[in-house]
């Protein structure tokens, strides 16, 4: 082979080696963008709804946070951050028509006891936006649909109330259930997660599902560990970073962080995969010394899908 033709040989292998090369770089990119998740669509405004838990303390307390000074504040958090429903432990009836009235909500729950009293934990709405389809109270012991029941050493009765929501703006119906552990008995907050899970299991199959509550266990308690093998943390499927206060959400009217005896959250709020989380916050609203409960609100802005969510 005479040196003019391993010349043009050599240019043959050469451009032959780079087109290659590219070919394999494009295939690359291309495997690398068929990886990678489909960027989600923005959601419209009219989708978006923001939920919040919200331990609104029974009013046995004196000023400067008996019911009447903190009822206000709690309007003003409420306002502010424009909640559309929330799940509320220790309510009782007076300021549950407090906020109903001042805020233009719309509630449904009964109490604790056997006359349907005591603490509720009533799920507020706002009766110009949804719909309630159907809900219901029931107790967290071995007889759910007798009033005043309580089991597995249970301090006092708890329940669950849950509400079948249709948004009048996308037609889209969910499911919120609210609850309260017991403060005082391991056994029966895990039995009480239990019985919530087992009974509402065909919504949460069947709907966009929130469970809202305090749960008075952490991350790393049974309870929360028991909702977590069926449902998701809000907070950590959330698309963008948690904000607000630290992550405490008891804070007992403490605004000094080192005087809080809770480091870890006990209010949650879970989702199922037909629930698109685009934000999670824990809402710090001490002023001047002042807040309007002995818990943050914690509140997530939440998208209904139709179908449920791809991981």
């Amino acid at each position: 082979m005479n040196t003019a033709s391993r010349m043009k040989m050599n240019g043959k292998t050469a451009f032959l080696i780079v087109f290659a090369a590219a070919a394999l770089c494009v295939t690359a990119f291309l495997d690398l963008r068929a990886q990678q998740p489909a960027k989600k669509k923005a959601p419209r405004e009219s989708e978006i709804i923001r939920i919040a838990t919200y331990n609104v303390r029974g009013p046995s307390d004196r000023a400067p946070n008996s019911w009447r000074d903190r009822l206000p504040r709690m309007v003003r958090t409420i306002r502010e951050n424009k909640f559309d429903v929330i799940g509320t432990q220790e309510a009782l009836k007076g300021p549950i028509s407090d906020l109903c009235d001042s805020l233009k909500f719309a509630t449904f729950g009964v109490g604790r006891d056997k006359h349907r009293g005591d603490e509720h934990n009533s799920v507020f709405y706002d009766p110009e936006r949804f719909n309630v389809i159907s809900q219901e109270t029931f107790w967290l012991s071995d007889e759910p649909t007798t009033p005043g029941s309580s089991a597995w050493d249970s301090s006092l009765p708890r329940i669950c109330t849950w509400g079948l929501l249709q948004d009048r703006r996308t037609g889209k119906y969910f499911v919120i259930a609210n609850t309260h552990l017991d403060h005082r008995s391991a056994m029966a907050r895990i039995q009480g997660v239990n019985l919530i899970l087992n009974r509402l299991a065909p919504m949460i199959e069947k709907y966009p599902f929130i469970l809202t509550g305090d749960f008075n266990s952490t991350v790393d308690d049974m309870p929360v560990r028991r909702v977590m093998g069926v449902l998701r943390d809000a907070r950590n499927v959330s698309e963008t970073d948690h904000y607000g206060a630290g992550d405490e959400t008891f804070h007992d009217f403490h605004e000094n962080r080192r005087e809080r005896t809770h480091r870890k959250p006990i209010d949650f709020i879970f989702v199922n995969d037909r629930v698109r989380v685009l934000s999670h916050g824990t809402i710090n609203d001490f002023r001047d010394g002042l807040a309007s409960s002995d818990h943050f609100p914690v509140t997530v802005e939440i998208v209904l899908l139709d179908a449920p969510e791809k991981k």
